[in-house]
């Protein structure tokens, strides 16, 4: 099975791993929650609208890399394709789970997570495996899938996020370094995180 194993595969892995745990000054999606708890008293859909408002703004900067401090360390060694919109993305939607008592080191919170990423192409797919998002919730309908299931649906995310980087121009990140201080797609970035957190929200 290991063997079988893609690049779409390997792009959603690496998206997790560096959004939940964080690399060099890029802060993981568990401590972001946690310091958005502490700034707001432990009031969790107020730490919410923080975390929301704070990945809108960094995806709206037209200089996203800049805006990361000392990230482009992160960008060298990223996957080719894997822009700061999808991690930020990705750390936005597990930050969320984290905030609502999801544990990300649980493998359905991790689907879940990506579904919202991909907003209303991810709710797609997840019909399309067979959830009744009518009658179930996301988490739930995920977790009553078998996991060899929920495995084919983590691939066809990666397939789908790997078309959308295609589609963005196949965005090679270490080409990124000469144009750090270039517009980065501000408004259109910024619905787009927008999108992410209004589908993390309605389904974490």
């Amino acid at each position: 099975m290991a063997s079988s194993r893609g690049l779409p595969d390997t792009l959603v892995d690496e998206l997790w791993r560096r959004a939940v745990a964080g690399i060099g000054p890029f802060a993981g999606a568990a401590g972001v929650a946690d310091d958005a708890m502490a700034a707001t008293d432990d009031d969790v859909e107020a730490a919410v609208r923080r975390i929301v408002g704070s990945h809108v703004r960094l995806a709206a900067s037209t200089g996203l890399l800049s805006s990361l401090g000392g990230a482009a360390t992160l960008v060298v060694t990223a996957p080719a394709g894997m822009t700061g919109l999808y991690l930020l993305s990705t750390r936005l939607a597990a930050a969320i789970a984290r905030l609502r008592g999801r544990d990300l080191d649980d493998p359905v919170t991790r689907t879940a997570v990506m579904v919202c990423v991909l907003g209303g192409d991810g709710v797609e797919l997840a019909e399309r495996t067979g959830l009744d998002l009518v009658n179930a919730s996301l988490l739930s309908g995920l977790r009553r899938l078998p996991p060899e299931v929920r495995a084919q649906l983590d691939t066809r995310i990666g397939y789908r996020l790997t078309s959308r980087f295609t589609r963005r121009g196949a965005l090679n990140v270490t080409k990124l370094l000469p144009v750090v201080g270039a517009p980065f797609g501000a408004g259109a970035d910024a619905m787009a995180m927008r999108t992410v957190a209004t589908f993390a929200q309605a389904h974490l």
